[in-house]
């Protein structure tokens, strides 16, 4: 077995090997749709490296003395230290500084290293939020340590609790990661190609904000929302909403930094109105390819011309109306994001 594998070649038969989220991103690869470049480790990695570090039987020890919501935190806690103190074997890191520096990682390149569970982003019942994604890492060896950190998030407190829900046994699913190129991201957001409301099929819901999306995840801002008809593709409504904070890369610091968006600009859309159509097609063209309704996270960045390219960053098969259960959108915070977004962990500085 590989411990690397392109991202393109994740095919659902390969769901048990890469996790549900590189499952995701090779089907949109597939379609010739915009995706960051990247490569998945995979869950053969992550089997091998707790077998032969011991973690296995520690990890499987903590967990039977999980029974409380205080034994949960207390043993996510253990596991998840127990994985920051170890490092990767020798034959992992080299193939995986080798798929790096593929990439264009001349030891500098930015790259989002997210978790990708055999248990995330199913249809029956999706992780999202439940494991770490890291943004803006740079280097194979912090690439390494990150890697690390995405698998020790299949044991967060909130992870195991899901477990519990669905009765499903954490120490017997393993977890890819998915590492990509980053996105300089100038507006960010989710897409669900229905109306995540009423369920209404022939609405696309779209939810924005300036930068990373890190600031609607957290609840700091609230998010521009648009509606747009499927089949038409017509703007049906929209509603901006003012933006004071922003997440955003700075080059001097070498990290993400939370920066405070002057009172003038605070109500400028993220997003112009062609930029939302383009948006809601690849929405349309996504659902139409996979055959059923998505949940799609995507990026704006600057353009080689002076359009700005979307990418889409994640797509998941949607769950809230496939499991008959809406989930209203407040007005002062969005479920949506956070649930799509996921728990993003970067290094910042708040300014």
């Amino acid at each position: 077995m590989e411990y690397i594998l392109p991202l393109k070649d994740c095919h659902s038969h390969f769901a048990e090997v890469v996790g549900g989220k590189a499952m995701g991103l090779g089907s949109l690869l597939r379609q010739e749709l915009p995706v960051p470049p990247g490569f998945a480790v995979s869950t053969h990695a992550y089997r091998e490296f707790v077998e032969v570090t011991g973690l296995e039987r520690a990890i499987h020890s903590s967990l039977q003395r999980a029974d409380t919501l205080e034994d949960q935190l207390n043993a996510s806690e253990e596991i998840r230290s127990l994985f920051e103190e170890l490092e990767l074997q020798a034959p992992l890191f080299d193939e995986l500084a080798s798929a790096y520096e593929q990439l264009g990682g001349q030891g500098s390149l930015p790259v989002a290293v997210r978790s990708s569970s055999v248990s995330e982003d199913a249809a029956e019942a999706s992780f999202a939020g439940e494991h770490d994604t890291y943004l803006w890492i740079q280097g194979p060896e912090a690439v390494a340590r990150n890697v690390l950190r995405c698998w020790s998030s299949l044991f967060t407190p909130q992870a195991l609790a899901y477990f519990r829900q669905f009765n499903l046994r954490p120490n017997e699913t393993a977890m890819g990661v998915v590492v990509q190129s980053m996105v300089a991201a100038e507006a960010a957001g989710v897409m669900i190609t229905i109306d995540p409301v009423t369920g209404d099929r022939s609405q696309i819901s779209i939810e924005g904000s300036c930068g990373l999306g890190l600031s609607v995840v957290g609840g700091e801002v609230t998010p521009d929302r648009y509606f747009v008809d499927k089949v038409t593709l017509d703007i049906r409504s929209r509603m901006i909403s003012p933006k004071g904070i922003a997440y955003r890369f700075d080059s001097e610091f070498g990290e993400v930094r939370r920066v405070e968006i002057p009172p003038e600009e605070q109500m400028t859309p993220c997003l112009e109105e062609e930029e939302v159509i383009r948006i809601a097609a690849l929405g349309k063209q996504v659902e139409r390819a996979l055959g059923t309704a998505q949940d799609i996270e995507w990026a704006l960045g600057p353009g080689v011309s002076s359009e700005r390219e979307i990418y889409l960053l994640q797509t998941r098969p949607e769950t809230i109306w496939r499991n008959k259960q809406a989930v209203p959108i407040s007005t002062a915070n969005s479920s949506i994001m956070s649930r799509l977004v996921g728990n993003m962990s970067v290094p910042m500085r708040i300014v």
